[in-house]
């Protein structure tokens, strides 16, 4: 099974096609219905893009809902395997002080 070495946020994705068309940040929320904290926080990795925006983005950007989905779900799934792997780490770690 492939695992990537990292999975950018959708943010960063949102961010470089907002600057492809010269739409800033607070122009979008405008015409995304959303509030501008919402898209700073998910152009900055801090919040993730929920169904409903999915299909407010793809209104405004014409592309489709489900891209801006599967982006959202593979960052999602990288970050849990992530946490996983240093979860176990920290447990083989704590065992280790036993042996």
């Amino acid at each position: 099974m492939y695992e990537p070495d990292s999975v950018s946020h959708p943010g960063e994705t949102l961010s470089e096609k907002l600057a492809e068309l010269e739409i800033g940040p607070k122009e979008f929320a405008l015409r995304s219905n959303k509030p501008e904290k919402t898209i700073s926080e998910i152009i900055n990795g801090k919040s993730s893009i929920t169904p409903d925006m999915a299909v407010q983005f793809e209104n405004v950007l014409n592309i489709p809902a489900k891209f801006w989905l599967n982006r959202q779900a593979n960052f999602d799934e990288f970050a849990a395997r992530k946490r996983s792997r240093e979860n176990l780490q920290e447990s083989i770690n704590w065992a280790l002080k036993f042996h």
